[in-house]
């Protein structure tokens, strides 16, 4: 995977005419271009075509197109846009893909107001040296969202390059979206998204120290603390979940272990920039997880919500470490019981429940 990363000050030069045609990246390449924000089954459709494309065309190179931001953090900068996935989620998720060059541009002003002709000729064609472009059904590029697929191949005709329409994918007559995924999401039907997302709404994150209470009722907890503050979390409540462990702590006489998996998480600095990658060793575990405001413990519930897995059968400690949790069922909302006591029979109905949802005969 070739990174192609596009700063704001380079995009300015870019825009000014100082780079481009005079020092392209790329040359007779096939692009796709958009936020990619899930990268749902839609989306991978698109980047399946690229590559499609640039072996039926016989062109060089195949590429995505996306940005650093989600383009509301900069058109909308009071309203925070919650993202399916983060930076880091993307490049990964891109990785898996086989995806050949990611071209990573900084979403900002000076991009915002460029006209759809103006960034098709000096960033795509001049810089990129596309000679086909994969669009989506939705297509609208620029400012104004004056590039549809109709100006976009009129265009096409006159810059020297091509435009192929993907169709939308549907699940049950509906069309797969992020938006569609945030709602279904925010209703806790994670079972839909993981349908429109061809796998399992995931997240990753650090382990932090609790308030130690699920040790003292036998429900050991990892606590769970997001990488990005801005990933859209499910509904509240109690779900079935797997979460990955690093190798290294998964330990000896863990009996819940289910699988193992070799994925990374890119490396990225402060700027974004790819640092490194490789495949990583994690151990995976079946569990339940709750996420919400703890009222039983805490009167009136905390302030911000909590994530805490319980892991099936993991004996180890996993604090200052890195994991990784997958949705698979919700099983209930959240809440408030009369003592610990009722708390935990409901867990123990809770754990049923949830190595009935993961497959778990054992």
């Amino acid at each position: 995977m070739r990174l192609i990363r596009l700063s704001e000050d380079y995009i300015a030069e870019i825009i000014s005419g100082k780079i481009g045609a005079h020092n392209p990246q790329l040359t007779d390449s096939v692009l796709t271009l958009g936020s990619f924000d899930g990268l749902h089954l839609g989306h991978q459709q698109l980047i399946s075509r690229v590559e499609a494309a640039r072996n039926e065309r016989g062109l060089a190179a195949g590429g995505v197109f996306t940005f650093m931001q989600h383009p509301r953090q900069i058109l909308s900068p009071d309203q925070d846009p919650y993202l399916l996935t983060t930076w880091r989620e993307k490049l990964a998720l891109l990785e898996e893909s086989n995806c050949e060059i990611i071209v990573a541009a900084d979403f900002c002003q000076g991009l915002s107001r460029l006209d759809y002709k103006t960034f098709v000729s000096r960033f795509l064609v001049d810089y990129l040296g596309m000679k086909h472009l994969v669009a989506g059904y939705d297509v609208h590029l620029g400012a104004r969202r004056g590039g549809t697929a109709e100006t976009l191949t009129r265009l096409g005709e006159d810059l020297g390059f091509s435009v192929e329409v993907v169709l939308p994918v549907t699940q049950n007559q509906q069309i797969i979206s992020s938006t569609a995924i945030r709602k279904a999401l925010g209703q806790g039907h994670v079972e839909a998204a993981r349908e429109m997302l061809g796998r399992p709404y995931s997240l990753w994150g650090e382990v932090v120290p609790g308030d130690r209470r699920g040790r003292e009722i036998g429900y050991r907890t990892a606590n769970v603390q997001p990488f990005d503050t801005l990933k859209f979390l499910p509904a509240p409540g109690v779900y079935a979940v797997t979460v990955h462990v690093p190798a290294d702590v998964a330990g000896q006489g863990n009996g819940g272990v289910i699988g193992q998996s070799t994925e990374t998480l890119p490396e990225i600095d402060s700027k974004g920039d790819l640092l490194g990658s490789g495949p990583g060793q994690w151990v995976v575990f079946g569990g339940m997880l709750n996420f919400g405001f703890v009222p039983t413990f805490h009167s009136g519930g905390l302030p911000e919500a909590r994530l805490e897995a319980n892991l099936f059968g993991f004996d180890g400690d996993l604090r200052g470490r890195n994991v990784k949790i997958q949705w698979y069922k919700r099983l209930r909302g959240e809440q408030k019981f009369a003592g610990q006591a009722n708390l935990v029979r409901q867990l123990e109905l809770d754990k049923a429940d949830a190595r009935k949802a993961l497959g778990l005969t054992r």
